[in-house]
């Protein structure tokens, strides 16, 4: 009963903030709705065991959602086609630095290999994360937690730093938000904004396959 309450709460409140977020462009409605949901769950009920039981239901849409990303990405194919060397190079060098700088915390502060393992991955969308985890070594929730607070940072800071960058091309704001902040930063972006959903989509893609091919030494080692 319990994990069917989880369930309608969480629809409810992310349509409802999801609504109020295209009013306040600062609102993102994926965190406003983790607040909120949070909240109402911690005063009405406190059973986040019974909670993770409905989410399930929830999560195993993460995999269709994301594919359905890649419906604005097919409407800028042809500007893809001159754009794409520049793609490549700057989402590889994103990975990259990603996996680098986790890799140089976690072996400054002494971190436990199995913790390491599980951050690796944490810039790639969750369904790629959770699974390159389980083959480097790592904890599976471990990972799909520090790759959800990845992404919740990084749609939360995208706009300002963005801004504070002077990046105004949708393209190269697209690409930086989804090569770091994967489905979540990418959910940020307002429907009506084509080019930079269509390049965060494809960032986030390229992110999960050139992190994979980054983290084969991992798993032979």
């Amino acid at each position: 009963m319990l994990s069917a309450a989880a369930i309608i709460l969480t629809l409810i409140v992310y349509a409802a903030v999801r609504r109020f977020s295209h009013r306040l462009k600062w609102v993102h409605p994926i965190i406003a709705a983790s607040v909120v949901i949070g909240v109402i769950w911690y005063v009405t009920s406190g059973d986040w065991a019974a909670y993770a039981a409905g989410g399930q239901w929830i999560t195993v849409w993460l995999g269709p959602a994301t594919v359905a990303l890649a419906v604005p990405l097919a409407k800028q194919l042809k500007e893809l086609k001159t754009l794409w060397p520049g793609i490549l190079l700057g989402v590889g060098i994103g990975c990259g630095t990603s996996i680098a700088i986790v890799w140089a915390l976690v072996s400054l502060f002494g971190g436990d290999p199995v913790v390491l393992h599980s951050m690796l991955s944490k810039s790639v969308t969750t369904p790629i994360s959770v699974e390159l985890a389980k083959v480097v070594g790592g904890n599976p929730s471990l990972a799909a937690l520090f790759t959800a607070g990845t992404g919740l940072v990084g749609a939360s800071m995208a706009r300002s730093l963005l801004k504070i960058a002077r990046i105004n091309d949708p393209w190269a704001a697209g690409i930086a938000v989804g090569t770091t902040a994967h489905a979540i930063g990418t959910a940020g972006f307002p429907q009506e904004e084509q080019q930079k959903v269509a390049a965060s989509t494809l960032a986030m893609i390229m992110a999960g396959i050139i992190t994979s091919l980054y983290l084969v030494p991992f798993h032979l080692g």
